[in-house]
């Protein structure tokens, strides 16, 4: 995987794993309300940079969670200059 493609990836799961303390969900907890859609070890993986996550997942996501899809991705809330500088590689048309 392309240096580039692991930021990213790294960058939208520290976006998950925030997004899901905040909601005070644990891992299985996620996999519960999902209906066993998103599994724990796939969760995981995803916060951790590890795995890449396509667009429609990302959606689901966002939508267990309550929160815009752009909270998920880096330079959503424009305060980190570390997402600014990945957001600069990855134009809004960027496929994940």
């Amino acid at each position: 995987m392309p240096a580039d493609s692991a930021s990213l990836n790294a960058l939208v799961g520290e976006r998950l794993r925030a997004v899901r303390k905040r909601r005070r969900m644990t891992l299985a907890q996620v996999e519960e309300a999902s209906g066993g859609e998103f599994r724990t070890s796939v969760l995981g993986a995803y916060e951790r940079g590890e795995r890449g996550l396509a667009a429609h997942r990302l959606l689901r996501l966002a939508e267990l969670y309550r929160v815009s899809p752009a909270e998920l991705l880096p330079d959503g809330d424009q305060n980190s200059d570390r997402d600014h500088a990945v957001s600069q590689r990855y134009p809004p048309d960027s496929v994940l």
